[in-house]
């Protein structure tokens, strides 16, 4: 089974630990090769990938249960991430661009709340 880099990178530092406490466990050469092979995979990957990691982690944080996030990169130099967030039938809930992960995270929780209703104003 072919592991990505990020769970290959994990798997090797997992290793460290045991390495330091029971050294006749796990060899020295085992914990290098682990290593070198996690860093160069981590190496390959374009930096959009990490990235769009971490603006999936932001916008994942500020949505409720029952929605799903997906984010992609725009073509916009000004507004860098595109978000959406659908329910579970599919439906498009919110979608955004964002300067920043961040400011990407806050518009689509903005989006989500509930419609201010019924607080005194008039109908034009």
């Amino acid at each position: 089974m072919s592991q990505n880099a990020i769970t290959q990178a994990i798997g090797a530092l997992k290793l460290v630990p045991m390495f330091l406490n029971h050294p006749t466990v796990i060899s020295r050469a085992t914990l290098i090769g682990a290593s070198a092979e996690a860093v160069q995979l981590l190496e390959a990957l374009p930096a959009v990938s990490a990235e769009l990691a971490e603006v999936f982690r932001c916008v994942d944080a500020v949505i409720g249960e029952g929605h799903i996030a997906y984010v992609t990169p725009t073509k916009s130099p000004e507004y860098p991430y595109g978000a959406v967030v659908a329910d579970q039938q599919g439906r498009v809930c919110a979608a955004a661009m964002g300067k920043s992960k961040e400011g990407l995270a806050e518009l689509i929780r903005m989006k989500l709340l509930p419609p201010l209703e019924g607080h005194g104003e008039e109908v034009a």
